[in-house]
């Protein structure tokens, strides 16, 4: 008798070439700056570069959805921390509200909004 949790009985096929599929983590992460093209992002798990990633981020108590590129990644634990991640995401195409809510943080601290 075979055990239920023996897979073998049953048919398998082989992929050849690739496979799409989605990953989901949610972790909590801490944005460290924001600009209009990007952010660096204080995470406990890294990222690979060059993936695409969908970011929630709440602006003006609002829940908004932001597309972004893996850029770099760095280990930010310096001698004997808990090993966190600095995360540089490219934006692909924030909303426009989001662009004009990092644009007033720029105005309220001083600082004349770029497009770099």
């Amino acid at each position: 008798m075979i055990p239920m949790s023996d897979r073998r009985k049953d048919e398998r096929f082989d992929v050849v070439g690739s496979m799409w599929g989605v990953l989901e983590l949610n972790e909590p992460a801490r944005i460290e700056n924001v600009s209009l093209t990007g952010a660096l992002v204080d995470s406990p798990v890294p990222a690979a570069l060059g993936s695409t990633h969908l970011l929630h981020l709440v602006v003006d108590g609002q829940d908004v959805k932001v597309e972004g590129l893996v850029r770099h990644v760095h280990s930010s634990a310096p001698g004997g921390r808990e090993e966190r991640f600095l995360i540089g995401v490219e934006f692909s195409s924030p909303p426009l509200h989001v662009v004009q809510a990092i644009e007033q943080l720029g105005v309220e601290h001083g600082q004349e909004p770029t497009a770099s």
